[in-house]
């Protein structure tokens, strides 16, 4: 990413000579003020050093004191670049803790193995000995359903494991997540008493267990889930092959508490022209509580105020009216961005577009438009001003948890696409810390997102 600075430096007048030699770009102005905005962005991009303050406020899981903390801090960094106008909007959050007690270990050796675990959002918690039980290794909820009471009084060890795949591991997590988000209901409904699922990474020998969110059925009991290592996941299942009836003792202290006040926090620049048409760029400011959240999502917030700053810091003021969303309780199914969408069609607001950011902050590769053939082919038009960045790949199937809610209202939906092949070596892991984020590429990824709305704000597509 190093190579985008180097470009700006000494290389706009190859891109210039590159893009202008398309049919159509020659003499066009957008060339112009494409290369100032990349160049804002990525040479005096503050994307990173907001990064390292919004990290330092820590985590920031919905209802918790870290997330009030990142909802001041993003409105006092809203307000100090001046933009037009900066609210929070109210909303009411889940409230989950995992409190300080998350051991695993197996009991049926001559002395306990300990099992490196992390409680999913929202389990339920266990008693003070814990829950003890036989263990029973599967590959997914279909062989659950098949083994039926031959689960029954077991803890469940959904052990199908993600891969790599290409720049993105999106197409394994689809495959496998739905162990983590309905496994324990899944069990329960069979009479299990409590689920390990493996961590939802490609890392085939990480100890630090990747939590997330789980859903609980209706009408199921709720029982004790937790992510496990993939390390220990390893270990757990070679013991189980040598003593298939070992047993297992799982201690939990998480709780669950009523609803929690919160809020979105929004910033705008008012449209030149067409002020009551919205271009959203967004990410959700709430995050897991084991790291710090930058990968997932600081550093979609801090992308998201980048296109902002940097279009005011040029004094660009695209005919359309430019908002940043950073959206709470993501985490937790998506709440703020419910929220957000009820106040869209209450206001009767029209939202042109949306773009999300939320893959984490590596370098940018493109976009992903939600929609048919013809949306793609309207979105690539763009794709000359994008490749200064590297971020001219454009394809079918994009835009997010936040955004998704305003599709019904004809909101083009856009999600931004980095070269996400370590994503999940960080995701919802103790290692998704500031350390783990490349200032030269989150600032790539900030420059591409600030071009792409300019773009459609002031051109539409």
């Amino acid at each position: 990413m190093n190579q985008i600075r180097r470009w700006l430096a000494i290389g706009s007048g190859i891109f210039l000579a590159l893009v202008v030699s398309r049919p159509g770009l020659a003499g066009d102005p957008l060339v112009d003020v494409t290369r100032k905005i990349a160049a804002e962005a990525t040479t005096n991009g503050k994307a990173y050093a907001n990064l390292r303050e919004l990290t330092t406020v820590g985590p920031r899981l919905s209802g918790s004191e870290g997330a009030a903390k990142g909802i001041e801090w993003a409105k006092r960094k809203l307000e100090s670049y001046g933009f037009d106008h900066v609210a929070l909007q109210p909303v009411m959050v889940p409230h989950w803790t995992r409190g300080d007690v998350e051991q695993a270990s197996v009991t049926s050796t001559p002395h306990p193995i300990d099992l490196k675990v992390t409680a999913l959002g929202p389990s339920v918690g266990t008693p003070k000995e814990g829950v003890e039980a036989g263990v029973v290794e599967v590959q997914g909820l279909n062989e659950v359903e098949k083994l039926g009471e031959a689960v029954r009084g077991k803890i469940v060890f959904y052990n199908r494991p993600m891969t790599y795949g290409g720049k993105s591991a999106y197409g394994s997590y689809g495959r496998t997540v739905d162990q983590r988000y309905r496994g324990a209901s899944v069990a329960a409904k069979h009479g299990a008493v409590a689920v390990l699922v493996r961590s939802m990474t490609a890392l085939p020998d990480d100890n630090h267990p990747h939590t997330g969110m789980l859903k609980y059925e209706d009408g199921i009991a709720k029982i004790p889930a937790t992510a496990v290592s993939t390390h220990s996941a390893n270990e757990l299942s070679a013991l189980l092959k040598s003593n298939p009836k070992l047993t297992v003792n799982l201690k939990l202290s998480a709780a669950q508490h009523p609803d929690a006040p919160s809020f979105n926090v929004m910033g705008e620049l008012t449209g030149r022209d067409l002020p009551q048409e919205y271009v959203v760029v967004g990410g959700h400011l709430d995050s897991w509580d084991l790291g710090t959240g930058a990968h997932d999502d600081g550093t979609g917030v801090v992308q998201s105020i980048e296109v902002l700053r940097a279009l005011k810091a040029l004094g660009l003021r695209p005919r359309r009216t430019v908002r940043v969303v950073l959206f709470m309780a993501e985490e937790f199914g998506g709440i703020g961005a419910t929220q957000y969408a009820n106040q869209v069609k209450a206001k009767g607001e029209k939202h042109y577009a949306a773009i999300e950011s939320d893959s984490g902050g590596f370098a940018p590769v493109g976009f992903g438009i939600d929609g048919g053939d013809a949306k793609v082919e309207a979105l690539k038009r763009f794709a000359p001003y994008l490749g200064l960045v590297h971020a001219d790949t454009i394809k079918k199937g994009g835009g997010g948890t936040d955004i998704e809610p305003l599709a019904p209202f004809g909101t083009i939906t856009i999600g931004y696409i980095p070269d996400a092949t370590h994503y999940f070596d960080f995701h919802h892991s103790s290692l998704d810390r500031l350390e783990a984020v490349n200032a030269d590429e989150l600032n790539g990824g900030a420059a591409a997102m600030a071009t792409l709305t300019y773009l459609i704000a002031e051109k539409g597509l």
